[in-house]
């Protein structure tokens, strides 16, 4: 993309025969949630192909219904009846509203998973799916394969193994809300069981551990995707509700004569639930009875057998054969969510032809920020992308202002919170320009001043007067040490680079992330470049973001041996290629705001980033270009969010550069395979 403007519009609008190895790609007009870019639809060859995908489905189905009527046939029918002859409508009827209850926090857990993930699965189907795989693989046991191929089966969208892995997900999920509910009833009821203290204790402390890494996770740990505050207290909230109303509908179903405090008959369940666990019975049969017979010894045997057979058929052979009913009825339409959501393009620098367009476009040329795999495109319901967006700790941060050039800040913004929302994080948006933050101001959010951008009109620059004369000075250090600049041309001297890169990188001690770039060979292809040679050996570089509106420095990066005034006279053969090709603003990035604070926490978090960002010498060295300032905020919801997402920010640009990889369990529209449907909705008006 080193050429003018005008070259990169027509380049743009035809695709690059070496990306698309030949092969025409056909541009997508505006990028969906959830759809994985350069995904094709599978082409099927009628009925043989679509039985063909469904097989494995549709028999694991088949199977798993066997194994349900093979179960139901051998139990002693008369035995379950004699049990709970003594259990009135009553009692079946407050079983019956805990199971409902219970389920329903079933299905979060999946929804929460997905919404983790970012697998762009809709809410709805992603709750659906759960209780479906939770109702029948508690039946059947074998939770993992019966789980995964239930998901696979009710979410077409996923692929197998993404299937098994968020089953996986969200078994580990229950199993730690799980730990934190059952170690507070340790703690609350006091069993006279000494170990399980302690082991109450522990796993409240390694609770509390996970919270405190989630807010302010060590160096090495930063990139990790933990779950935020949020998303953990939820799953230790749904684990509550889920067990402690599934204790309820065995309280319920206890015999009327039994004097049975609901504390100890809850506390009793989650224990044997965990021995269930840790049996891998099918429903935990075995493991489950004999502690809760040992923990309740005050019951009679055979009543509390009796009350555990009622449960299972209330809370285990109910939800089964509905959630079976709900398997072969299958998907009735695309689970993808309809929800602004975050799409991260390919692995690779290289965008679609679609998309280079779109960053052409952007009034910032930060947007191509896009390229570095620290952002994600925040795109509306519609599939319009509306900005640059990543989850970082506790916060969903958007950089900057909207990507279009006449972009909604309100629209942005309320994306962006709604996302948010479905992440379990709080928004906020980073470095915006004015009129983003007087949007923001006036919907009630708190804006915080947090950036200085430097910029100037490149056909309106001169080296002459008072103001550029210690700029004259360094630059005529490099002059007589004979520097020469060049453009890069579309092969770069990237061994040479990476020399460079590595000298650089000894001297700083390491790169930083998110709203500044990092040097990697694929990204820094597409940018403008700007070399310095001291005869034949480079001695530095420098390279630009580019838009159709401006042009913005990104990374400076100089050798042990470049002199004094090698970036500086960099910078200046940037400005004149700038103004030779039109281009209307050339920025020299941002430096932190140096402005008082009246508040003491901002102060603090202010205090702490200056020191990390080396702002007085950056500023330094960029007024010696008399630019121009415009100020950049911060903003967020409430002042809590607005410090939340200023520790999140300083901890990941301070961070080492992220792996270039895409996410593997996002969903595709393209689905892997077609659902076949053994019940169908007739047609309206079918006679």
């Amino acid at each position: 993309m080193r050429h003018s403007p005008f070259d990169i519009e027509e380049a743009l609008r035809v695709p690059d025969p070496v990306r698309s190895k030949s092969k025409p790609v056909r541009p997508q007009l505006g990028v969906k949630p959830g759809v994985t870019q350069g995904a094709k639809p599978e082409k099927t060859n009628g009925l043989r192909a679509l039985l063909g995908k469904q097989l494995l489905p549709l028999a694991m189905t088949l199977f798993i219904g066997w194994l349900v009527w093979g179960k139901i046939a051998h139990l002693d029918l008369a035995a379950i009846a004699a049990s709970i002859t003594t259990i009135g409508p009553g009692q079946w009827g407050l079983a019956g509203l805990a199971t409902m209850g219970s389920f329903w926090a079933v299905g979060q857990y999946d929804r929460v998973l997905h919404a983790q993930l970012g697998t762009g699965i809709s809410a709805r189907a992603a709750r659906l799916s759960g209780i479906a795989a939770i109702g029948l693989s508690q039946s059947l046991g074998f939770g993992a394969l019966t789980g995964a191929l239930i998901r696979w089966r009710m979410l077409p969208e996923l692929t197998l193994w993404q299937a098994a892995r968020l089953s996986a997900a969200v078994a580990l999920s229950f199993l730690a809300g799980w730990a934190v509910v059952a170690a507070v009833a340790v703690l609350a009821f006091q069993p006279d069981i000494p170990w399980m203290k302690s082991l109450a204790t522990g796993a409240i402390a390694l609770a509390i551990a996970m919270a405190v890494i989630s807010v302010y996770p060590p160096g090495p740990l930063v990139r990790v995707p933990w779950p935020s505050l949020r998303a953990m207290g939820t799953v230790i909230g749904l684990a509550a509700c889920d067990t402690i109303l599934a204790g309820l509908a065995l309280y319920a179903l206890m015999p009327p004569e039994v004097s049975l405090a609901i504390g100890q008959t809850i506390s009793a369940y989650l224990f044997s639930l965990g021995a269930g666990i840790i049996g891998s019975t099918p429903g935990g049969v075995g493991p489950f009875e004999a502690t809760l017979a040992s923990l309740l010894h005050t019951i009679e045997l055979d009543q509390l057998l009796g009350a555990v057979l009622a449960f299972r058929l209330v809370y285990y052979a109910l939800p089964a054969m509905l959630a079976g009913l709900l398997i072969l009825r299958g998907p009735r339409s695309c689970s993808l969510s309809r929800e602004p959501g975050l799409v991260k393009t390919k692995s690779a620098p290289y965008l679609t032809p679609e998309m280079e367009i779109q960053l052409f476009s952007a009034p910032r040329a930060e947007a191509n920020l896009l390229r570095t795999r620290d952002f994600s495109l925040l795109t509306s319901e519609k599939g319009r992308p509306l900005g640059l967006a990543a989850p970082i700790g506790q916060s969903l941060v958007m950089l900057s202002d909207p990507i279009a050039a006449r972009g909604c800040p309100s629209a942005a913004r309320d994306a962006l919170s709604r996302a948010a929302r479905m992440r379990y994080r709080m928004p906020a948006i980073y470095k915006c320009g004015a009129r983003m933050a007087a949007s923001a101001r006036k919907a009630g959010w708190k804006v915080l001043p947090t950036a200085q951008e430097a910029w100037l009109v490149p056909a309106r620059f001169s080296l002459e007067g008072s103001k550029t004369r210690q700029l004259r000075r360094v630059i005529r250090k490099a002059e007589e040490a004979q520097i020469k600049v060049r453009e890069g041309a579309r092969d770069l001297p990237l061994a040479d680079m990476d020399r460079v890169a590595q000298e650089w990188l000894g001297m700083r001690g390491k790169e930083r992330g998110f709203s500044m770039g990092t040097y990697d060979r694929g990204y820094i292809s597409c940018q403008r470049v700007f070399l310095a040679y001291q005869g034949e050996n480079l001695v530095a570089f420098i390279s630009l973001h580019e838009s159709r509106h401006e042009m913005t420095l990104d990374l400076m990066r100089a050798g042990s041996a470049a002199p004094d005034g090698t970036i500086q006279l960099l910078i200046i053969e940037a400005i004149r290629a700038a103004a030779a090709y039109g281009c209307p603003r050339l920025s020299l990035a941002a430096v932190p705001w140096d402005g008082h604070d009246d508040d003491a926490l901002t102060r603090w978090l202010r205090g702490k980033f200056l020191a990390k960002s080396g702002a007085a010498g950056l500023r330094r060295f960029k007024s010696a270009f008399a630019p121009q300032w415009e100020t950049l905020y911060l903003a967020a919801p409430s002042r809590l969010a607005l410090a939340v997402a200023g520790m999140d920010i300083l901890r990941r640009v301070t961070a080492p550069p992220p792996r270039p990889t895409a996410n593997p369990m996002k969903a595709s529209r393209f689905a892997t395979h077609r659902t076949l449907h053994l019940f169908r909705r007739r047609p309206t008006g079918a006679g």
